[in-house]
């Protein structure tokens, strides 16, 4: 996108400020898409929902680019206003960043987010044969005429969305929520903590992708052990994530939560 259609796209007061911080990426189940700025840039730039999600090299290339336009931009301004963005200052700026995303990422919070990410990752790897039994199933269920064939496709289908589609993102807003360095104690109505939204982001993901997997337990009682463990899991990491961040659950996400001005 060139810095001309950016700069009118912000002009739009039909897009709700900064909804896109806070979301969970899903665009395809997403009501407010039409009054987000950053779909409305991934339109403007023909992103298909594959490079809409964060594990595809497109996402990434295309962030990096988006950045770069950014930038571009803040040092303009920072010119006209007689700024002086130093390298080395910048450099530094970068460097402590980097501190500061290890040291959330060493947080045992974090960690256990990302055990559950790998556990999930090795399960489907492992049970693609009884995956893949099952679409079998489905399918003699399908030429034999049963009733409910099309129900189960769906909830099956559903579920494995819902578990893969979270199961990096609970990670990544989990350690965005740790990287909490310079924030203030507390938050206030007009300026609620960051931190605390993004980690509502992963705890909104826990939710969901355990009533997931118990969804996926009815499908599979023969797993249901190996399925209770993910359960017991990502229970306790929604314990440790509300006891870390007290104050999420009650975060105003712009949009999502509010009635959208």
């Amino acid at each position: 996108m060139k810095k001309r259609d950016l700069l009118q796209l912000a002009k739009n007061p039909n897009f709700i400020s900064g909804i896109y911080n806070y979301c969970d990426r899903w665009c395809e189940r997403c009501a407010f898409t039409s009054r987000c700025m950053v779909f409305a840039m991934e339109q403007a730039d023909n992103l298909s929902p594959g490079e809409r999600d964060v594990k595809n090299k497109a996402f990434w290339k295309r962030l990096e680019e988006s950045f770069k336009l950014t930038g571009g931009m803040v040092r303009e301004m920072a010119k006209e206003r007689g700024l002086d963005l130093n390298p080395r200052e910048l450099a530094a700026i970068g460097r402590e960043e980097e501190r500061k995303e290890r040291r959330a990422k060493n947080h045992p919070l974090a960690k256990a987010a990302f055990d559950y990410m790998r556990r999930v990752n090795r399960w489907f790897k492992e049970e693609k044969a009884l995956l893949f039994e099952k679409e079998e199933e489905v399918k003699t269920k399908a030429r034999l005429g049963l009733a409910g064939v099309k129900e189960e496709v769906a909830g099956l289908t559903d579920v494995v969305e819902i578990i893969r589609w979270y199961q990096h993102q609970i990670y990544v807003k989990l350690t965005r929520a740790l990287d909490r360095d310079g924030e203030p104690e507390s938050g206030s109505a007009d300026f609620p903590k960051d931190s605390d939204g993004s980690a509502k982001v992963a705890l909104i993901g826990i939710d969901r992708s355990i009533a997931a997997w118990a969804r996926m337990r009815e499908h599979f009682p023969e797993r249901a052990d190996e399925i209770l463990d993910f359960l017991v899991h990502l229970d306790r990491l929604r314990h440790a994530a509300e006891n870390e961040f007290p104050n999420a659950r009650s975060f105003v996400r712009p949009g999502f939560d509010g009635s959208p001005a």
